[in-house]
């Protein structure tokens, strides 16, 4: 199985204090287990980094995070570039998404996969043609 995986979904899957971890957590096993593959900007990456430093307060932890996220196999971490934005800039400007959410979502789009994410306004606002999910309405 692929997916898109919304930074979101790694910080909760790896946050043991997040509300959504227990949700989440078990996709993020699948990935370790390589029984899923996951398509990703790398904007991402950064995401999630960051995030779990600013909440665990902690260089060591956040540095650690990154290059286990970098190095994971099942996890293709796609670049950034001029053609994705333009597609991610066409995506926010219909739906009014913000542009980190809409580089995501075109990743979704592009390679017909579906995306998982516990944003609702992407829940709320991706076009019917895309495929959107939360964690649990996976069936692992």
């Amino acid at each position: 199985m692929k997916f898109v995986i919304d930074s979101n979904v790694l910080v909760s899957s790896l946050d043991p204090k997040d509300i959504f971890y227990s949700e989440c957590h078990p996709l993020f096993e699948k990935i370790l287990s390589m029984e899923i593959e996951a398509l990703c900007p790398v904007l991402v990456l950064s995401e999630t980094t960051c995030v779990l430093r600013r909440r665990t307060n902690n260089e060591n932890i956040a540095g650690a995070t990154y290059r286990m996220l970098a190095q994971l196999p099942a996890i293709n971490w796609l670049d950034i570039t001029l053609e994705v934005t333009e597609r991610a800039c066409l995506l926010g400007v219909k739906t009014g998404l913000k542009g980190g959410d809409a580089i995501v979502l075109q990743v979704a789009e592009q390679y017909g996969i579906p995306l998982i994410t516990k944003d609702k306004e992407i829940l709320e606002k991706t076009p019917k043609r895309i495929w959107v999910f939360e964690p649990n309405e996976i069936q692992l």
